[in-house]
């Protein structure tokens, strides 16, 4: 009796692997908001855009950050609203083929609480940010690897008036 209990026990213990170990801001796939074609080069090595060793090459867009916010800007067009002030935040990922995919939205205002936009201006830039194609992969070594962007927009009366980081 003993050993079938022992055995029951160590069963058990092999059948529950722990999940993969998560990093606040992990973006996982979501089947309602994910398309399926995107896909990444090693889920287990997706990195932050801004840890680097010092032989990596740093993530980047074909201009550098002046020609992301030219690009962004003149796709942009919404009416002047007073009341539409605050931040909306798109993070997403940049697979090692220079890809983006699994994007996720947050809007807040000045305060840093969550509040919601009217619906045609998070949209319109979140169709702005996923048509932009001219990510350049990150190099870790002589590897292309997956990395985590973000790109935050601070709106007063509607319009974009700083695009970060």
């Amino acid at each position: 009796m003993k050993r079938i209990i022992c055995i029951s026990f160590l069963l058990l213990l092999l059948g529950c692997q722990p999940e993969k170990y998560k990093d606040v801001g992990d973006i996982s796939y979501d089947k309602n908001l994910d398309k399926t074609t995107f896909e990444l080069c090693d889920e287990s090595l997706i990195k932050q855009y801004y840890i680097r060793k010092s032989n990596d090459i740093a993530p980047s867009y074909q201009g550098e950050k002046r020609g992301l916010e030219q690009e962004i800007l003149s796709k942009f067009y919404y009416p002047s609203k007073e009341d539409q002030n605050g931040y909306i935040t798109i993070r997403f990922i940049v697979n090692c083929h220079g890809q983006s995919g699994r994007f996720r939205l947050e809007e807040m205002n000045f305060e840093f609480e969550r509040i919601r936009f009217e619906s045609d201006l998070s949209k319109q830039l979140l169709n702005i940010v996923k048509g932009l194609n001219r990510w350049s992969p990150r190099m870790m070594g002589e590897r292309k690897i997956d990395f985590y962007q973000y790109l935050t927009f601070k709106i007063e009366s509607g319009q974009i008036n700083k695009i970060l980081p």
